[in-house]
């Protein structure tokens, strides 16, 4: 009798646990494992707001105010909120972030926040991309500014939005200019078997209208 409820249970178990990695790839179960989390805890966010402060929320958890720096968070997509610190209440809206972690990587958010949902600055973040080949990165740039253009040390590369550009690993200077816009000047660095992507924020050009003297 004892046999048969062993094996009961050992039945029991195996299948519960087909059915986890059925439905759940292992990798899943692995980083939230207790036991094997530390191990899956390998990535780094940075955020920073160079003129000013500004609070930071990750997935609803508050980390302070900027600059921070948040490690050993696990791979996977995280929602970052901004509010930038400011005496007069309401004045400047929280901005919202879609942010991907990949492991073994650092993602980084410099952003000016201004009025009226004014961003100046970028995203940037690694995913990995194993069809890559020996020595070779992939770069995706997106811009809200429409016909930016993309330019590589200086040389003119293409116009925005570019998508999956191979390119060599190695540090490189990224120029989004756009007209009526700021331009914006982004070192990045390049990594063999990720897609580093970059999300530009350009900041439009104040319109100045001259005064016209009217003869009296």
């Amino acid at each position: 009798m004892k046999k048969w409820k062993s094996a009961l249970i050992i039945t029991s178990v195996v299948v519960l646990i087909s059915l986890l990695f059925f439905f759940l790839p292992p990798e899943d179960i692995f980083k939230h494992t207790p036991i094997l989390k530390s191990f899956y805890q390998n990535t780094t966010l940075e955020v920073t707001v160079p003129n000013g402060k500004a609070s930071v929320k990750v997935n609803g958890k508050e980390y302070g105010e900027t600059p921070v720096n948040v490690q050993n968070l696990i791979a996977g997509e995280y929602e970052v909120e901004l509010e930038r610190i400011s005496t007069e209440s309401g004045y400047y809206k929280p901005q919202i972030f879609k942010i991907q972690l990949s492991k073994n990587s650092t993602s980084r958010i410099n952003i000016e926040i201004g009025p009226d949902d004014n961003l100046y600055g970028s995203v940037l973040y690694y995913t990995e991309d194993n069809n890559i080949g020996s020595n070779k990165g992939k770069l995706t740039i997106t811009t809200n500014a429409i016909n930016s253009k993309i330019y590589l040390n200086s040389e003119f590369l293409k116009s925005a939005p570019i998508t999956n550009l191979d390119i060599n690993e190695g540090e490189y200077e990224i120029k989004i200019e756009a007209k009526n816009f700021e331009s914006l000047t982004v070192p990045i660095v390049v990594r063999k078997g990720y897609t580093l992507n970059i999300k530009g924020y350009l900041l439009p050009i104040p319109v100045i209208f001259e005064e016209v003297q009217l003869d009296e």
